[in-house]
Order: C-alpha cells, then sequence, then structure tokens
C-alpha cells in the first residue's frame, strides 16, 4: 500500500480542479442553450430565433474575404436548402439556370401589351405569283382584324397608324415594302386560313402579289405593336377589308 502525505493530496486535488476548470472553459461543442462558438460545432435540437424591429439589416454573420463560397447549407435529400417569406426580387441574387434551362427559355408564351413585333420579308418569282409567310415570334391573344392591317408601299408617307419602318401603332400591323419591282401587291391574308384580306391569325399572316416578269422581286419589313387589354377589337372589324396603299387609302380587295 502506498500512502501520500497531505501535502501531496492536496497537489493531486489542485491539478484535477485545474484540468476541469480548463476543460469547462474550452468546450469541444456548444450544446442548446450555449453561446456560438468560433472554429467549432454548435447543435441545437431546438430552432433559434432571432427578431428584431431595426430598419437596418438585423443580421451580419459572414464576410468572407476566402476564395470558397460564404455559405454552404447541407439538407437531406428532396428537402429545400432555404425559405422565405417575400416574393421580392434580391439583388445580385438571380441565377441564370431555372431546372437546367437559361433564362431565355422562359420567354412569354404572348406577346406583352406595349411590345412592338418586327420582322422583314423578300419574296421573288418567275412571273406569276409571289408569297411571303411571317410568324409572330410569340403569338398574340388575338388575331388583327383586316381593317387594322396596312400595306404601305414606297412612296407612301408616315401616317398615325404607320408612322415609320419598324413601327405601328397599338393595334396595327403595318407591312412596309421598301422595295417592289415587275410585281403588284394582291392581298393580305390569315396564316392558318385560305381567303385573302381577313387580317392576321394570333400566329402570323401571309403576303401574295402577283409578278408581272420573269425577274418580279420585292422585300420590306412589319411591325405590330400589341394592344392594351382594355383595347378590344370591335368583331365587325374582323370582315371589313381595307389595306393602305401609296396613296394612304384603304381600298377594298375581292378574298
Amino acid at each position: 500500500m502506498v500512502r501520500m502525505s497531505g501535502t501531496r493530496w492536496r497537489g493531486v486535488f489542485l491539478g484535477l480542479v485545474a484540468g476541469a476548470m480548463l476543460a469547462a472553459s474550452f468546450p469541444a461543442v456548444a450544446d442548446v442553450g450555449d453561446a456560438v462558438l468560433q472554429g467549432r460545432n454548435n447543435r441545437a435540437d431546438r430552432r433559434t430565433t432571432l427578431k428584431s424591429a431595426a430598419d437596418a439589416t438585423t443580421l451580419r454573420l459572414i464576410n468572407s474575404s476566402g476564395s470558397g463560397p460564404a455559405l454552404s447549407l447541407v439538407v437531406a435529400p428532396g428537402v429545400a436548402p432555404l425559405k422565405v417569406s417575400s416574393s421580392r426580387r434580391v439583388e445580385d441574387l438571380n441565377a441564370d439556370l431555372l431546372d437546367g434551362k437559361s433564362s431565355n427559355y422562359f420567354a412569354p408564351k404572348q406577346a406583352r401589351p406595349g411590345q412592338t413585333l418586327v420582322g422583314a420579308f423578300g419574296a421573288a418569282g418567275d412571273g406569276t405569283f409571289l408569297v411571303h409567310a411571317a410568324t409572330f415570334a410569340t403569338p398574340l391573344t388575338k388575331g388583327v382584324p383586316q381593317s387594322r392591317v396596312h400595306y404601305v408601299l414606297p412612296a407612301a408617307g408616315p401616317t398615325s397608324d404607320c408612322p415609320g419602318v419598324f413601327e405601328a401603332a397599338a393595334g396595327h400591323l403595318c407591312i412596309y415594302a421598301t422595295w417592289e419591282r415587275n410585281a403588284t401587291f394582291s392581298g393580305i391574308g390569315r396564316i392558318d386560313g385560305e381567303n385573302l384580306n381577313s387580317g392576321a391569325s394570333r400566329y402570323g399572316f401571309t403576303i401574295l402579289w402577283t409578278g408581272t416578269s420573269s425577274s418580279a422581286n420585292v422585300r420590306g419589313n412589319w411591325a405590330f405593336t400589341v394592344p392594351a387589354a382594355s383595347d378590344i377589337f370591335d368583331p365587325a372589324e374582323a370582315t371589313t377589308p381595307g389595306v393602305r396603299t401609296d396613296a394612304g387609302l384603304d381600298v377594298s380587295l375581292t378574298p
């Protein structure tokens, strides 16, 4: 049996106490109710909430100047890593890809009010008929009645409906023929129909010319400005014939 003196016992006891206090001062893991420790694991099985009525930023936790990401959120498979209570756009937090698709993939399915759709056309023939079919990049809510479809010859001046190339008043389709040679305009029709002078459909329109020689050719451009939702076409307009000529007149053509 080894006996220790009182002095030695006191030394061992003090050493154990000091070691325990030192270990308590530097815990390896912060548990529920403990303060957050930098550089160490922090765990909790209950929600931690931070509330503030201040107008300024409530919490700034991360200010990283390293090469890695400032924040990493790790969750179980199938669980969203983040949840917010606002639908407002966050500056500098806009992803280009959504479900693996670029933002260009999510173009509007219908043209927006105030949006001007434009395009170009050209046709050449052997002296019989020349045809060009134009499609709208985004379908319209409804077709364009014939009374709002204007074919503008090169000699025509600007009007309130068709102020100039690649321009059109709201609700009007302006087709500007910038060049015509040995061809005569015959009419405009829906891209999904057979009749001329039937206006434009939601998807586009066709233009027909009659060639007068083997070197007949035409070219130009068109514009259509989508009207506001409140600008509803009169159903009677759909059957009202009329196209813009170089004299600025609406003329009736046989379907």
